[in-house]
């Protein structure tokens, strides 16, 4: 039993891979020459009347929202639509659902026609139209909530707050910085803003969306959008939490139409259902996993119920305390599986180093 325990309680260590660097030719001679032929194109050059592009890198903030309020909410919805924003339903790393909240340290993106069974804790907290939520909403940093939204609990927001028209909040509205406030706002209790209130249409979320992918890509032009959108959530320290449109959440199941990721070190209270769903490490769900297509539960994750897919793999040192179903099931050989194995068109078991 001692060599059992000792054997269940190995440790993967992955060692990186060598950095390999670059060379690239420059010397004092290329660096003179190319002086020289930008000085003569300065000379010789035509005067050409310059094309403006769909969006600039403008360093005063007024005069950049001034530039962006000329795209109309269509093409910015095209845009967005394009790019793989929300495509797929992430929770990054440390993502915790609660009993009553869905919680990180991340912005949160959610997009329309929601229904939120929960309160939503994070950075930046965007929320799309005609969405509910049903419980608190937190926000560490800024606060956007589109057109006829409806907030059955409080709303905090450390940062400025931005309620479109016909927003309905049914407890308090607390807000530390400047307040924009659109027309037929509805505030059950007391609000209290810190700063400036402004009665005014916010820029639409659509757009601020838009904004915000090309903040965080540090980049201009909409054909730059849609090819660099996915460095997005390829750096760990920029992944934002996206809840795609029509993302579902209550007690009984926490439903998309899309891929859902789940990253490392969460805990999440509830039953999963995607289209696809990856679970990576040391990541606990209390509930069962439900995927249309590929089901992956990562190395030493929990899954406190059932897990069922079309391909189904489950890694070492994850543990599943209900059944495993599937067409074609791989297990790994220290993975361990309290129920039922159901694989119709065949079952692995195997290792990967």
């Amino acid at each position: 039993m001692a060599n059992m325990e000792e054997q269940n309680k190995r440790i993967i260590v992955a060692e990186p891979a060598e950095e390999t660097k670059e060379n690239f030719l420059h010397s004092e001679e290329l660096a003179a020459e190319e002086d020289a032929l930008e000085k003569r194109a300065d000379v010789s050059k035509k005067v050409i009347e310059p094309v403006e592009p769909l969006f600039t890198e403008i360093t005063s903030g007024g005069e950049f929202l001034k530039e962006l309020s000329k795209v109309d909410e269509d093409t910015a919805a095209t845009i967005i639509s394009s790019t793989d924003i929300f495509k797929t339903c992430v929770l990054p790393d440390k993502t915790e659902l609660q009993e009553r909240i869905l919680k990180t340290k991340n912005d949160i993106l959610v997009g329309d026609h929601c229904s939120i069974g929960f309160g939503l804790y994070g950075n930046d907290v965007v929320v799309c139209e005609l969405s509910t939520m049903e419980g608190d909403v937190v926000a560490e940093g800024d606060l956007r909530i589109d057109n006829f939204c409806e907030v059955f609990g409080t709303v905090i927001c450390n940062g400025d707050a931005y309620l479109g028209e016909g927003v309905k909040i049914h407890g308090k509205l607390t807000v530390g910085g400047n307040l924009d406030i659109g027309d037929n706002v509805t505030i059950d209790k007391e609000f209290k803003a810190f700063g400036d209130i402004a009665i005014r249409n916010p820029m639409p979320v659509i757009l601020y969306l838009l904004l915000y992918v090309m903040t965080m890509l540090n980049i201009e032009g909409e054909d730059k959008t849609k090819k660099r959108v996915e460095a997005l959530v390829s750096e760990a320290n920029s992944i934002p939490l996206v809840l795609p449109p029509k993302t579902s959440m209550d007690l009984s199941y926490f439903s998309v139409h899309t891929p859902m990721e789940i990253g490392a070190n969460s805990r999440l209270h509830g039953n999963l259902k995607a289209k696809s769903i990856k679970i990576r490490k040391d990541t606990t769900v209390f509930g069962s996993v439900q995927g249309t297509d590929r089901v992956k539960i990562g190395p030493r994750d929990a899954i406190h119920g059932d897990v069922a897919g079309k391909n189904v793999r489950v890694e070492r040192g994850a543990d599943v305390l209900g059944d495993v179903s599937g067409s074609v099931v791989w297990l790994h050989e220290d993975a361990r599986v309290s129920g039922i194995i159901r694989a119709e068109d065949g079952l692995t078991i195997g290792r990967s180093e």
